[in-house]
């Protein structure tokens, strides 16, 4: 009995791509462009295809806690988007040096098996993390425009993952609004932060102020 209970389950139903089994912690380009990622996004723009015709994209950071949804910072973010009542309208889609992973992807190898740590990058890695990432989101959106009627979304603005959502707009001719605050009270940015206990800088996200300007800004979107 004891041989035949040895593994119920291995998780190979969750491999999008890669071989499963190596843990890709790492910040560079190997890190960026690692065969696994790449592998992983031709496979998106190839084989995948959203389950419905939605009525908002919302591009998202990525997060350290995986799989994304699952992390401190995601919860606040998806309550708040059930909070509008418009929850199955709106195709969550996580950017990442890992790629672009649709919320219902999160759970798949390799995105929940990766760690890049922002505080060891560099201006050059982080000039070459905006131009991959902007070349990822642009065949994204390329490939995929007609499944949403509008697309917006909630990032720092001092982000480098923002500096990519502003190129492709750009590139693209459409209007990616971030629904994200500009500022919030450093009191809230505490409190969230458990008095100084957590760090990280997307935790702004998830202060009073941005989530409130998150699920106004979404009623705002679809309503209009």
């Amino acid at each position: 009995m004891k041989d035949k209970e040895w593994i119920i389950w291995n998780g190979e139903n969750l491999l999008w791509s890669g071989n499963g089994e190596e843990y890709l912690r790492g910040v560079g380009l190997k890190y960026l462009v690692h065969p696994a990622f790449e592998e992983g996004y031709h496979k998106i723009i190839t084989s995948y295809k959203p389950k419905k015709h939605y009525k908002l994209m919302l591009i998202l950071p990525c997060s350290y806690g995986k799989p994304y949804s699952q992390s401190y910072i995601h919860y606040f973010i998806i309550k708040a988007i059930r909070e509008t009542g418009y929850y199955n309208e709106i195709h969550q889609v996580i950017v990442t040096n890992a790629g672009i992973v649709p919320r219902e992807l999160d759970e798949y190898y390799p995105y929940v098996a990766y760690d890049w740590n922002p505080l060891y990058e560099t201006a050059s890695i982080k000039e070459k993390y905006t131009e991959i990432l902007a070349k990822r989101l642009k065949g994204y959106i390329e490939k995929f425009r007609d499944y949403y009627d509008k697309i917006a979304c909630y990032l720092r603005w001092n982000s480098d993952s923002y500096k990519a959502v502003r190129i492709v707009s750009e590139q693209l001719g459409i209007n990616i609004p971030n629904l994200a605050p500009k500022t919030v009270p450093q009191k809230e940015l505490l409190e969230v932060s458990l008095n100084g206990i957590y760090e990280d800088e997307d935790l702004v996200l998830i202060t009073p102020t941005a989530l409130k300007s998150l699920v106004e800004g979404i009623k705002k979107i679809i309503e209009d």
